[in-house]
């Protein structure tokens, strides 16, 4: 055990100084990976991303303003979300229902309100916008320490089959759009799906034209993620029977941001916890235990 946490601060370490190097390059590399623990004027910063803004945890509805603010408390390094394009161009935050359905409407068929119309969340609240959780996060006295916001770009189907990809495509840019109008590029990252159509059409326009960082979440090559970084699942890299060949330090090793999905059993935490000093992020659906597992191990509280 002592033996393997050492390689992983050595590996850390040099992929560290091969994120630097990249940085000198490009501005829009994507950074160095934040510092366990990051120290801000309000508290500290895990390296921790809530799924859909750890809604299993706290009982909030997903991808809902109440559970956006919930993961800000906890002191998430991020609140994942899943954004979808509405036909009179807005994003709507939302996750679909059977591939592609929203309040039972097809959201690029339907218009913001229109979907708004047809029903709230089950605490009450209207189906939020890009707009609305940019607002939130942008408020230094409700996001206090500058917690990020990755958005999903969702691969949309229907009776089982997957629409044109362009549909994402534009959701994507669109977000972009909002995210710079806003000037909150510092504030978003984006999660592309697997399979490369989607990710080639994005990836250099969201980082080099608007600079903001991107995950591809294939599980692949390093050498071909190139200036995205590595959003891999727990079961394709970790755990007793890995789905893929590839692991964590093959990533690490290469200098390629690594972050880990959905790490929620304990053995997976206990596993994943590990490789925290060399990770970007660890995703979960329950923040709030993931961060008293990290205090366990020793991270700063």
């Amino acid at each position: 055990m002592y033996l393997k946490t050492m390689n992983i601060k050595i590996n850390g370490i040099i992929a560290g100084l091969l994120c630097f190097a990249s940085v000198c390059c490009s501005k829009t590399e994507t950074p160095p990976n934040r510092k366990d623990g990051t120290e801000t004027e309000t508290g500290v910063t895990y390296k921790v991303v809530a799924h859909r803004g750890g809604y299993l945890e706290c009982g909030r509805p997903d991808c809902s303003l109440s559970s956006l603010k919930y993961a800000i408390q906890t002191g998430c390094y991020a609140s994942e979300c899943d954004i979808l394009l509405t036909s009179d161009n807005e994003i709507l935050v939302a996750h679909p229902v059977d591939g592609c359905y929203v309040n039972g409407l097809v959201p690029y068929e339907s218009t913001l309100e229109e979907i708004r119309s047809a029903g709230t969340l089950a605490n009450g609240e209207r189906m939020p916008s890009l707009e609305d959780f940019l607002e939130v996060l942008k408020d230094p006295e409700q996001n206090p320490r500058q917690m990020k916001l990755w958005l999903d770009v969702k691969r949309l189907t229907k009776d089982g089959k997957n629409l044109d990809f362009n549909i994402s495509v534009r959701a994507c840019l669109r977000a972009c759009e909002i995210i710079r109008e806003a000037g909150a590029e510092e504030l978003c990252e984006f999660l592309i799906p697997t399979g490369a159509d989607i990710f080639n059409a994005v990836k250099d326009k969201v980082i080099d034209e608007y600079g903001i960082n991107l995950a591809w979440m294939t599980c692949t090559d390093p050498a071909r993620y190139g200036k995205a970084w590595a959003q891999l699942s727990y079961d394709k890299i970790l755990g007793n029977a890995p789905a893929s060949s590839y692991r964590p330090e093959d990533y690490i090793d290469a200098g390629i941001p690594l972050s880990i999905y959905n790490v929620d059993e304990e053995a997976e935490m206990d596993e994943t916890v590990e490789f925290y000093p060399a990770l970007k992020a660890i995703f979960t659906n329950y923040p709030k235990r993931l961060i008293e597992k990290l205090k366990e191990n020793g991270y700063a509280d």
